[in-house]
């Protein structure tokens, strides 16, 4: 698969979607079309509904990329519906300043801390990790770097070939988690893992000229890997508050002067939004009902459609119908909506919270091999982000696009259809799965459109 044409895509979207994450639900979405309509030429007011021609299926996601996030999704889950998923990370270390080590300098312990309080999965799985020093350069941002312009950091990166072999801290931990005392928010827990000593030593013994500034520190000290270890059964994926003050490589010291030991010193290594952060992403659907339908296309449209974040499943949307509204010249759209109603027991959701939104990109191109063509978010959704909708509506567990301005655009062979993908929001970093009714559902995917014919 061609990457070049992924990341245009992506950047395209890059300001809308972040204006989707925060849209507001003030605009009647019933009004939408009704300004267009001329009065005394109205004949009649109608309603349709296909839900019979629509095709959807299952895919693996496109290629996302994974560096920088707001939260580093790290562990192993065995999700009893949509299979294994382990998440590992890569993060550079900075410095806050010069730490003033010296010859008195002595070091006691070096511990990496990671701030958490959202999870997926249980609680009752004991996870391991392991961290290994990375022995390859990686990169905030790549453009001057290889001086194309790409990202390489997608969920397939491979992290530990980037490290070195040998492991220096390990921990097995139980995922925790705690309410606050109004019982409103999780609060905040840590997981604190020693590291080899030898890196104590190296640290606190580096030249002065490997500190005058942190490209120069990066060239001597490049970061940590850290690496989720396998687990048969449960597991969780914890939401990493890499960027928070308390996530850092925390250096604990004395100093010797005259036999006289002070008491212990600490010095912080941060990780901030200077620093490169890198997840990686796995996914196993072996063990899935819906493995099949992964490798190739069922002749018939899926019954279930299954939607992952993290670089893991989408699904392809086929709409043929709206291409007979072409020909209708003497209607007037007033409302066009696809309605994905969502199972709510294959999602078995009051345990496995659902996405907040989906989000529902056009595709320009005919689909080729390795290729999705380019894809772009209807024109409703500049007109309106609370027009374009999206969001999950948990009275009757639904999503809900409106794509009347895009039906109209069809019309007037401003655009050509090619289907859609629907994928699910924020895919690098928040852990959410769901399952939708597929197109061959009794009570599936639905286009409903309201319209209006003239005289």
């Amino acid at each position: 698969m061609k990457r070049k044409l992924k990341k245009l895509s992506r950047l395209a979207l890059v300001c809308s979607l972040a204006s989707l994450a925060l849209w507001s639900c003030k605009e009647d979405p019933n009004s939408t079309g009704l300004e267009l309509l001329p009065g005394s030429d109205l004949k009649e007011v109608d309603f349709a509904v296909d839900s019979t021609t629509i095709a959807a299926y299952t895919e693996n996601d496109e290629l996302l990329r994974t560096d920088e996030p707001n939260y580093n999704i790290f562990g192993t889950f065995n999700d009893p519906v949509f299979g294994k998923t382990t998440a590992n990370l890569a993060v550079q270390l900075r410095l806050p300043g010069y730490p003033g080590f010296d010859e008195t300098t002595q070091a006691d312990s070096l511990v990496l801390y990671l701030l958490y309080k959202d999870f997926y999965g249980d609680t009752t799985t004991l996870q391991s990790l392991k961290v290994y020093e990375l022995e390859e350069d990686v990169y905030l941002d790549t453009t001057d770097v290889t001086g194309s312009g790409d990202y390489p950091y997608y969920q397939d990166v491979d992290l530990k070939a980037l490290a070195s072999a040998n492991v220096i801290g390990e921990l097995d931990f139980y995922p925790v988690f705690r309410m606050d005392s109004t019982e409103t928010d999780t609060l905040v827990q840590e997981l604190a893992i020693k590291l080899d000593q030898s890196l104590a030593e190296r640290l606190v013994k580096a030249d002065s000229l490997d500190m005058v500034n942190n490209d120069v520190f990066l060239d001597f000290f490049k970061g940590l890997y850290i690496e989720s270890q396998d687990v048969s059964e449960g597991g969780a994926l914890l939401s990493l508050y890499t960027l928070a003050g308390g996530s850092n490589l925390t250096l604990h010291y004395t100093q010797v002067i005259d036999t006289v030991e002070t008491d212990s010193l600490s010095f912080s290594y941060r990780i901030n939004t200077n620093s490169a952060r890198i997840s990686s992403f796995t996914h196993d659907y072996s063990t899935t009902v819906f493995a099949d339908q992964l490798v190739e296309h069922p002749e018939t449209p899926d019954s279930l459609i299954y939607l992952q974040t993290l670089g893991g499943l989408r699904s392809k949307v086929d709409i043929p119908s709206l291409d007979t509204w072409k020909d209708s010249t003497d209607f007037i759209i007033n409302k066009a909506s696809i309605v994905f109603q969502v199972d709510t027991v294959a999602s078995d959701y009051n345990n496995y919270q659902v996405p907040s939104a989906l989000v529902l990109r056009a595709i320009d191109g005919e689909k080729t091999e390795g290729e999705d063509g380019y894809l772009y978010l209807p024109s409703d959704f500049a007109v309106s982000s609370a027009l374009y909708g999206g969001r999950f509506n948990a009275e009757d567990a639904t999503y809900t696009f409106n794509i009347t301005h895009h039906l109209q655009d069809i019309i007037d062979g401003e655009v050509t259809n090619y289907g859609f993908y629907l994928s699910t929001l924020f895919r690098n970093e928040r852990t959410r799965r769901v399952v939708l009714k597929g197109s061959s559902s009794h009570v599936g995917i639905r286009l409903e459109v309201t319209y209006t014919k003239l005289n």
